[in-house]
């Protein structure tokens, strides 16, 4: 059998007081234990739904007595189809094994990376994970990668920025700045002392919150760049969030009310459009840190030559949270890919 490894969305944080379990991943995990478990049972219910789909499975205790444990997949829809799994792959009453986590904050909830049918065959339900059964599986870390090779011919399409755009795997290389990727979070003390006392049970993420920025502009699903007369729409697949960069002259934009997207206004140097947002509400950042009203953020969004790849690097400064700016270094293919809609349905927290 294969040593189990997560291959969360790939990551540098700054900040030495973060344990190695709280790595990212789409939303916190924070809740479930280190340790991996194999459960056995039948497989009572399928929901498959975002932000994540769940399971129900019945298991026989020693006693002879019927436990039901809610079955948590950590892959949302998007990122486990784009690895091959989905619905029709399970089959309610069938005999199933499940490697993941339990929960420590509550009864009967479990986190599940792998899944072993009862016909023999494995799916990963982490996008960032690897078989744990079977050297072969459906879905997981191999199966979500894409590579330059997997590109279409924009060259020949010529749409230039504006398509849709994917990441391209989820890399365990972000130390060496290697990851699809990678964040530097240089949290200040008091974002850490506020953190702390955090719970994990109120990441929005589970009552199916949109993202404000820059985070909108970290998950793994598709983003959609548009035109708007001169203006520049992207559009994040996940929770349809829609941005404007508003490309207009030096006197800059009039006042408006803060928002959790802000107001962002572009230019072009060269092939690269540089976006300033400004006009930010203090919003929720990941895992139990904020950002507050003060932040600013600056992104530079490059074309390739061959219009393949879109690299975007942003600069976030906000001294209520960070020692000295944030960065956010990530690049997308043009893989082509047509996303379903995004729906969510919150997580019910017992």
């Amino acid at each position: 059998m294969k040593s189990y490894t997560l291959a969360f969305i790939s990551i540098v944080i700054n900040v030495l007081a973060l344990q190695p379990h709280s790595v990212m991943a789409h939303h916190s995990r924070a809740e479930f234990a280190d340790d991996i478990q194999v459960l056995e049972g039948e497989l009572t219910q399928v929901r498959w739904a975002n932000p994540h789909p769940t399971f129900e499975l019945q298991i026989s205790n020693s006693d002879g007595s019927k436990q039901t444990l809610e079955i948590q997949a950590f892959g949302s829809m998007y990122t486990l189809s784009r690895g091959g799994v989905n619905e029709n792959h399970f089959t309610l009453g069938e005999k199933v094994q499940i490697a993941g986590q339990i929960s420590t904050r509550r009864e009967n909830v479990f986190l599940a990376n792998n899944m072993l049918l009862e016909n023999g065959q494995e799916v990963v339900l982490n996008g960032g994970a690897e078989p744990y059964f079977n050297q072969e599986s459906i879905g997981g870390l191999a199966n979500w990668a894409a590579s330059e090779s997997d590109v279409v011919d924009a060259a020949k399409e010529n749409l230039g920025l504006f398509r849709i755009w994917s990441q391209p795997h989820r890399s365990t290389d972000a130390r060496d700045g290697k990851g699809a990727t990678n964040l530097h979070l240089p949290f200040n003390e008091e974002a850490l002392s506020k953190r702390a006392t955090w719970d994990p049970l109120d990441d929005p993420d589970l009552q199916c919150m949109p993202k404000g920025m820059p985070m909108v502009m970290v998950t793994p699903h598709p983003f959609t760049f548009s035109e708007d007369g001169s203006d520049v729409k992207i559009l994040a697949h996940e929770y349809a969030v829609e941005r404007v960069i508003h490309i207009i002259d030096t006197d800059g934009p009039s006042l408006q009310a803060p928002t959790p997207l802000g107001y962002s206004v572009g230019r072009w140097e060269g092939g690269t459009l540089i976006v300033n947002t400004t006009d930010l509400t203090a919003n929720y950042f990941f895992f139990g840190f904020n950002l507050s009203d003060k932040v600013e953020i600056e992104e530079r969004i490059t074309l390739s030559a061959d219009q393949t790849r879109l690299d975007y690097l942003a600069v976030v400064t906000d001294p209520d949270t960070f020692t000295e700016p944030a960065r956010i270094d990530r690049h997308w293919l043009a893989l082509g890919e047509t996303p379903e809609p995004y729906d969510c349905t919150a997580t019910q927290l017992d």
